[in-house]
């Protein structure tokens, strides 16, 4: 016959052993889907970022797919490095016009995120002066 005390010896055992699991790691802020629609123009950006590793972009025309790598933490001026580079693109021009780099050339750029993570920027250099957005993050 078993005594409570064996019982109560399992129970431990078994909550310990769920408390020593560490916690899953929570995602990137920058993990998930963002959208800017230029304010001169009826169209829109939108850039999905998977916590794979892989963006998925639309602006205008331009389609393209994405390696990218970002800062775990921001610098001390408050910005996310984040390098990308394109792996495949349709080749066709974007909301502005532009047509972007080919394939395969590394890009790094500098995010900053609102206070509640719900709205960013995207700048050339790690400063203000050459940024576009806020980039609105989408549902889901």
């Amino acid at each position: 016959m078993r005594t409570p005390f064996f019982f109560a010896i399992v129970m431990c055992s078994v909550f310990s052993a769920q408390a020593a699991e560490p916690p899953s790691p929570a995602p990137h802020p920058l993990t998930g889907s963002w959208s800017w629609t230029l304010p001169d123009k009826p169209c829109t950006e939108q850039l999905h970022y998977r916590a794979d590793g892989t963006r998925l972009g639309s602006s205008g025309e331009e389609t393209t797919q994405s390696r990218y790598e970002v800062a775990a933490i921001p610098s001390l001026l408050g910005f996310y490095r984040l390098s990308e580079t394109v792996t495949e693109s349709n080749g066709k021009r974007d909301c502005s016009g532009d047509l972007h780099e080919a394939p395969g050339e590394p890009l790094t750029r500098f995010i900053q995120f609102s206070p509640r993570k719900d709205q960013l920027i995207i700048c050339r250099e790690e400063s203000l002066k050459a940024c576009f957005g806020p980039l609105k993050r989408l549902p889901g």
